[in-house]
């Protein structure tokens, strides 16, 4: 069910606009999983993370975003 719900999500988004708006206005998968589940989707974070693997579904390219801080120390940190 829920890779169905998933791939029903990826789809709705090229047409929904709502849904579109208010998964671009947030920056993890499990922002996105709970927003998806308000719009009645039910998949996980983690699901979402694996399918993303696959880099495209249907013409949605799926990117990944390293969003962990990055810090410099030492002489050239300051």
């Amino acid at each position: 069910m829920a890779k169905e719900d998933l791939k029903r999500f990826l789809i709705d988004l090229k047409s929904n606009k709502k849904l579109f708006e208010n998964v671009s206005n947030v920056g993890t998968a499990k922002e996105i999983a709970l927003i998806a589940n308000k719009f009645g989707y039910q998949f996980t974070d983690e699901e979402l993370k694996s399918f993303s693997n696959t880099n495209s579904f249907e013409g949605i390219k799926i990117r990944k975003q390293d969003t962990s801080p990055s810090y410099s120390f030492g002489e050239n940190g300051n």
